[in-house]
């Protein structure tokens, strides 16, 4: 399971009917994957609560950039890098020099079923907290100033379909199902992020709503429920800027959680 506090950047549908944009034109669309040799770059910053009951909040900045790379018709190479800054060492005025790195590798392909019904299909490797590009030292003394009992670190894969169904004046309902696999520990826990919602695509600007829930069976098993929202703004046909909030309203998690939030912004532009 990815190891983001409370992290699913919210997923934004848009339709080809109506005042819609085409869909293989429009690059707010999770269905959008660039032509071959075109790329598109998707940045993001965002700040991240998790308010327990017996301790204190979790709280961070997450920056990341994804880049996908057209390769093929409705073919695209992903790779993604983040990096989660400290709150407490920003806001203190502290140099924060952890390297918070998570980063992934993966292709996707769409795969449209009929002229109103599509699907995506992806794959990727995931890895959390490297000390390096190349992982953990293997160095004793590394070790032990990262605090590591070993050289490994956070390792998996994941896999995720998408499905939307285009109706009338840019409307349209879809869901998405990720699942992704720790390969690097004897537990082998899984995580799965499920979403559900409706998106209105307008000329100018894109509105998503919908639900998203996440369960993982690490730690004894523990869910959550998400409510989220995002809108965008194109300035052009090849450039948009927009914000993202999800609220945590549900669910069972160690150590227990009164409450969870993400709200951020994202920059978007196809060259």
């Amino acid at each position: 399971m990815k190891k983001s506090l409370i992290v699913t950047s919210a997923l934004v549908l848009l339709s080809a009917t109506g005042n819609a944009k085409a869909d293989d034109m429009d690059i707010t669309s999770p269905f959008y994957l660039p032509s071959e040799h075109e790329i598109l770059s998707d940045t993001a910053l965002t700040f991240q609560k998790m308010e327990f009951k017996n301790m204190p909040a979790a709280k961070d900045f997450v920056l990341r950039e994804e880049v996908d790379l057209g390769i093929a018709e409705q073919t695209a190479l992903r790779f993604v890098l983040g990096n989660r800054f400290n709150f407490d060492h920003l806001t203190s005025q502290q140099y924060n020099n952890d390297l918070n790195l998570d980063y992934e590798i993966g292709v996707a392909k769409n795969l449209p079923l009929t002229e109103r019904l599509k699907m995506q299909l992806g794959a990727s490797y995931y890895t959390y907290d490297p000390k390096s590009w190349y992982g953990h030292s293997r160095d004793t003394k590394t070790q032990i100033r990262n605090r590591l009992g070993s050289s490994r670190w956070y390792k998996a894969l994941q896999g995720d379909v998408k499905l939307g169904y285009e109706l009338e004046e840019g409307l349209m309902p879809y869901a998405s199902l990720a699942v992704d696999g720790n390969i690097d520990s004897s537990n082998r826990d899984l995580g799965y992020n499920a979403f559900a919602g409706l998106h209105k695509n307008e000329y100018t600007f894109a509105y998503d709503v919908g639900l998203r829930y996440e369960f993982s069976t690490e730690n004894d098993d523990c869910d959550s429920w998400f409510m989220q929202g995002s809108s965008d703004y194109f300035i052009n046909e090849n450039t948009t800027i927009g914000g993202y909030v999800d609220y945590r309203f549900g669910g069972s998690y160690t150590p227990k959680v009164d409450y969870g939030y993400t709200i951020g912004a994202r920059f978007k532009i196809r060259f």
